[in-house]
């Protein structure tokens, strides 16, 4: 079984900064996916296509801080 390892980094996070929610200020967040979808206009296959995208959402309220999002999307939070 072929079972790739992560490289190791020596991170002090002493020189590392928090995230925290900018709605609630927790500073646990769960993974989420936001949808977007293609139209088959536009879409190189022809067909209406989902578009998943991976960002994190606050593990308390459920905000999503608007860093986490791509630059296309962080005004529709």
């Amino acid at each position: 079984m072929n079972n790739p390892q992560q490289p190791q980094m020596n991170i002090d996070f002493n020189q590392t900064t928090a995230e925290v929610c900018e709605k609630c200020e927790s500073d646990t967040f769960i993974e989420v996916l936001r949808i977007r979808k293609l139209s088959a206009l536009l879409s190189p296959t022809g067909e209406e296509t989902m578009i998943p995208i991976k960002t994190f959402a606050c593990a308390k309220c459920s905000h999503i801080n608007p860093a986490f999002l791509p630059k296309e999307e962080d005004d529709t939070v």
